[in-house]
């Protein structure tokens, strides 16, 4: 095996967000047209950012804005190289975004309804329906290629390592879940008298997890699955494939986001340094994230291939134990610099909290305690509650968390009172809201900006970029490491000199739109 690390990949969130509309001041005044979900987000993309005319926007910081199925609004970062230019692109798209519902919010309220448009950064809706935040990896296409679902043959080191994969990710829910409020009945007694009961054992490490049914699935809508194997590498296809992992909560405290990040690149890290994880995997990981998604402490049962029955806690933290002495061997990567703590003191913390089922030492860093102590502290304020009424509570409070509305979402409060802790400085985020990382992001985020101060209309994919009045031969970004090309950097000049007799706007009927990818 080798001691030195590979070279640096890219890697990006997607996060799609649930839509609600509710009435705000006296609901007599909400009563008149309170917009459905498909409406409301509708009217949120209304008020995009400037210089867009359709629903798909490539913005100049790198990242995607677009409508997913379902009216979900959905951000995808820019490809980023460091987990924290990762995360401080994550917060400025969702910051991008809560502006939009902001001022949808206020053209309703000069309409003579009032109401609050709410972006929910979670993964499920009142009637079930889920949706997620997924990861893409960029990887050596040898590292994959023949695991089962990506090319349909069996019996290579693919096969091995995407067991080693799934395993991993069905057992991270105990390090990175959000958590989730579980059914009737849990935890109603009052057993320690102080009215906040048991807490703990009313909530479940990952809401994700109950609607994972396969883990591997080429298919993006019709199975739910750990990771998504559609060859879409948004690369030079010869040489790279993208890892599309799909199975991911959806985390509001950065370092949880953070942490999720740092452990997953580290491992493909070591994976493809040649280090050994197969004594990791697991006979059934689909039982076992199943079961986290009820567990509170992550004590469920993970049996791995020769026979040894551990659980969910073991197995990730012998994760950790062995990618603590990769990178003793290999050195602190690029890609942690500045976020090195994740790793060496959060995630060992966060073990240590599950092992004694306890989770005052991290429940300002990480989702699924944060939450907990959020309750905790609502049942010793409501001694008295139980059955349905504390069920809707756990619910609001759920809620609450993941909800991006600056005067209902409980994480701006959070932050401010020094009860949820942050990763990126704020002038990380700002800066993210304009500046693309220093990968291929940039060379995109240079074009776009450019197109929109001179009302250009162009075309954009991540891995192209057009003119289309006056028109061009597309460009080719291929590496997405890549932050110079004579090309593209020759294209965007252009752009810069164009004079208003050389463009005419493009008819959008029949075609994506500006900013729409290819």
């Amino acid at each position: 095996m080798s001691t030195s690390g590979p070279g640096p990949r890219v890697t990006g969130l997607e996060t799609e967000f649930g839509v609600l509309c509710a009435p705000a001041g006296p609901q007599a005044a909400a009563k008149g047209d309170l917009p459905d979900v498909e409406r409301a987000a509708a009217l949120i993309f209304r008020h995009r950012p400037a210089g867009y005319r359709s629903t798909n926007l490539f913005l100049p910081n790198g990242g995607r804005l677009y409508l997913d199925i379902g009216d979900h609004p959905e951000y995808a970062t820019a490809e980023c190289v460091r987990v924290r230019d990762l995360i401080a692109q994550d917060q400025a798209g969702r910051e991008i975004l809560a502006a939009m519902a902001q001022r949808a919010a206020a053209s309703l309220a000069q309409r003579g309804t009032p109401a609050r448009l709410h972006l929910l950064a979670n993964n499920t809706d009142s009637a079930g329906h889920t949706y997620g935040c997924h990861e893409s990896y960029s990887v050596p296409r040898h590292l994959l290629d023949d695991a089962p679902g990506v090319q349909g043959v069996d019996g290579g080191s693919g096969e091995a390592v995407m067991a080693v994969l799934t395993s991993f990710l069905a057992t991270r829910p105990v390090l990175v879940g959000s958590g989730r409020p579980l059914g009737a009945g849990a935890a109603n007694g009052d057993m320690d008298g102080s009215g906040a009961g048991d807490e703990e054992a009313a909530w479940g490490l990952s809401p994700r997890a109950p609607h994972l049914k396969t883990l591997t699935s080429a298919d993006t809508t019709g199975q739910r699955a750990l990771v998504n194997t559609r060859d879409e590498p948004h690369a030079d296809a010869a040489r790279l494939r993208r890892l599309h992992v799909t199975c991911a909560d959806t985390t509001m405290a950065e370092p949880t986001t953070g942490l999720r990040s740092a452990v997953t690149l580290l491992l493909l890290d070591a994976l493809e340094a040649g280090w050994d994880f197969t004594d990791l995997s697991l006979t059934d990981p689909l039982a076992t994230l199943s079961a986290l998604g009820e567990s509170p402490w992550g004590d469920v049962s993970a049996v791995t291939i020769d026979g040894r029955r551990l659980t969910a806690v073991d197995i990730q933290e012998a994760f950790l134990e062995r990618l603590a002495s990769y990178l003793d061997d290999a050195g602190v990567p690029d890609f942690l610099r500045g976020a090195e703590h994740l790793l060496e003191d959060l995630a060992p913390r966060v073990i240590s909290a599950l092992r004694h089922h306890d989770a005052g030492s991290i429940d300002t860093e990480i989702d699924w305690a944060i939450k907990r102590r959020l309750m905790r502290a609502q049942r010793e304020r409501h001694p008295r509650l139980s059955g349905e009424a504390l069920e809707v509570l756990r619910s609001r409070v759920d809620l609450a968390y993941h909800d991006l509305n600056a005067e209902t979402g409980l994480a701006p409060r959070l932050t401010a009172q020094g009860a949820m802790a942050l990763l990126c400085e704020p002038e990380e985020i700002e800066r993210a809201h304009h500046a693309p990382p220093t990968t291929r992001a940039a060379l995109r985020g240079a074009f776009v900006a450019a197109c929109l101060e001179v009302g250009a209309d162009f075309s954009v994919t991540w891995e192209s970029l057009r003119l289309d009045s006056p028109p061009t031969a597309p460009v080719d970004l291929s590496d997405p490491l890549a932050a110079v090309h004579e090309a593209a950097e020759a294209l965007t000049e252009r752009v810069k000199h164009l004079r208003p007799e050389e463009m005419h706007r493009i008819d959008l009927v029949g075609r994506g739109g500006l900013g729409a990818p290819g």
